[in-house]
C-alpha cells in the first residue's frame, strides 16, 4: 500500500523532535540546532493545535454545506428510495476522497485539520453507503468485516490513530459478534478476548519490526495500548460478571463461573503491568498498569465495600499523595543521573535517534575550529620559541 504522506517528511518531524530535546536541555547550541534542522527538512504545512483545530471544524462546516446545497438539487432521489441516498453517499464519500489526496499533494497537509475531516468524511460516505445498499439487514458481524476492509487501507495508506482507533474496537467487536453467535461462545468469551488481545499486541510488535518507519508508529503504540486494555478488561472480574448478565438477559448479576480465576486476573495483570513497565522502561506498560490497579480497586470496593465512601476516598487520596512525594524524590537524583532502577522523574524526550545519530557525530555537533593562541615564532634561537624570549 502506497503511502500518501511524504515518508521522509513525517521521520523528520521526528527527528525534529528529538533535536529539540536536546536543545531544551541544553545538550546542543542553538546553531547546532539550526544546523539539524536544515539537514532534516519537513515540508508539510504545519501549525499548532488550535489552528488544527479549526481548520477542522471549518472543513466540517462547508463540508455539510456542500452536501446540503448538493442536496436540494437531488432530493427527489433522497425521497425515491435509501437506494438512491445509498448512490449518493458513495458519490459523496469519493469526492472528499479526491478532495483529500488534492490537498496533501497540493498544500503539504500532513494531520492538519483539513486532511483528517475529509478523511473522516470519506469513510462514514462510504460506509453509509454500504448500510444503506443493505437496508441494515445483515448481521451485526458482516458489517464489522464491512468495516474493516474500508478501515484497513484508510489506515496503511494514512497511517491516521483515530482510524487505528475505530479499527481495533470494530476488530473486538467482530471477534465478540462471532464467538457470542454461539451458547458456549457466550462462556468464553473473556478468554478469547485475552487471547484476541494478546495475538495483537504480538503483531503489531512484529509490524514494528518489520516496518522500521517512523510513519505507522503512532497507530501502532495506539493499538498495542488498546489491546493492553482490553486484556485486562478480558480477564476482569467486573466486566466478565456485568457482560454476563447482559449476555443473559439478566435483571441483576449473579455470581460466575470461575469467579476466583477472574479475581486472581483482577489482581496480577495490573501488577504485571506496572512491575513489566519499570523494568522494561515501557511506559505504555506502566501508564495502563496504573489505570488498571485504579479500576481494579474499584472493581473489589464494588462487591466488597467495608469503608464508607468519603473514608476511602480520604485515604486513598492520602496514600496516593504520599507515594507520588515519595516516587518524585527517589527519582529525582543529581546532574541528570537515572536512579537504581534506572528511571528518572526528569522528562527525558524519545530516545529513538535511528540515522540522527551519524549526522550528530558527523555534523551537528563539529565544534568549530579553535585558533591557535600561541603565538610562535619570537624567539631568541631562530624564531622557534627554545630561547630565553619566549
Amino acid at each position: 500500500m502506497n503511502k500518501a504522506y511524504n515518508e521522509t517528511w513525517v521521520e523528520n518531524i521526528n527527528n525534529q523532535e528529538i533535536i529539540d530535546d536536546w536543545y531544551f536541555r541544553k545538550l546542543i547550541t542553538d546553531e547546532q540546532r539550526k544546523e539539524a534542522f536544515q539537514a532534516f527538512p519537513v515540508g508539510f504545512h504545519q501549525s499548532n493545535a488550535f489552528v488544527k483545530t479549526g481548520l477542522f471544524l471549518f472543513t466540517c462546516i462547508v463540508a455539510s454545506a456542500g452536501l446540503g446545497f448538493v442536496s436540494l438539487f437531488l432530493f427527489e432521489i433522497f425521497s425515491e428510495s435509501r437506494f438512491g441516498f445509498s448512490v449518493i453517499s458513495l458519490i459523496y464519500s469519493f469526492v472528499f476522497l479526491y478532495f483529500l489526496e488534492y490537498f496533501i499533494k497540493k498544500n503539504n497537509f500532513y494531520r492538519s485539520g483539513v486532511d483528517n475531516a475529509l478523511l473522516y468524511a470519506s469513510l462514514s460516505a462510504a460506509f453509509s453507503a454500504v448500510v444503506g445498499f443493505t437496508d441494515f439487514d445483515l448481521p451485526n458481524w458482516i458489517y464489522c468485516i464491512i468495516a474493516l476492509i474500508i478501515l484497513l487501507p484508510a489506515l496503511l495508506r494514512y497511517a491516521d490513530p483515530i482510524v487505528a482507533f475505530v479499527a481495533y474496537l470494530t476488530w473486538i467487536t467482530l471477534c465478540f459478534f462471532l464467538v457470542t453467535k454461539y451458547p458456549i461462545g457466550k462462556v468464553i468469551i473473556p478468554f478469547v478476548i485475552m487471547l484476541i488481545s494478546a495475538i495483537t499486541y504480538f503483531f503489531i510488535g512484529f509490524w514494528k519490526k518489520k516496518e522500521a518507519s517512523h510513519y505507522y508508529s503512532e497507530p501502532q503504540n495506539l493499538i498495542e495500548i488498546l489491546a493492553l486494555t482490553t486484556f485486562y478488561f478480558g480477564g476482569n472480574y467486573l466486566i466478565v460478571r456485568e457482560g454476563n448478565a447482559l449476555l443473559n438477559d439478566l435483571t441483576s448479576s449473579v455470581q460466575i463461573d470461575f469467579a476466583p480465576l477472574f479475581y486472581l486476573f483482577s489482581t496480577i495483570i495490573p501488577l504485571f503491568y506496572v512491575v513489566y513497565g519499570l523494568k522494561k522502561h515501557d511506559r505504555k506498560f506502566l501508564l495502563v498498569g496504573i489505570g488498571a490497579t485504579a479500576f481494579s480497586i474499584f472493581t473489589y470496593r464494588h462487591y466488597f465495600s467495608v469503608l464508607p465512601l468519603e473514608w476511602a476516598l480520604t485515604i486513598a487520596g492520602l496514600f496516593l499523595v504520599g507515594l507520588c512525594i515519595w516516587a518524585i524524590r527517589t527519582l529525582k537524583t543529581p546532574n541528570g543521573r537515572r536512579s537504581a532502577l534506572g528511571l528518572t522523574s526528569e522528562a527525558t524526550g524519545t530516545n529513538e535517534y535511528k540515522n540522527l545519530e551519524a549526522f550528530i557525530v558527523n555534523q551537528a555537533m563539529q565544534q568549530p575550529h579553535q585558533p591557535n593562541k600561541t603565538d610562535f615564532g619570537k624567539g631568541d634561537f631562530g624564531g622557534g620559541g627554545a630561547g630565553s624570549g619566549y
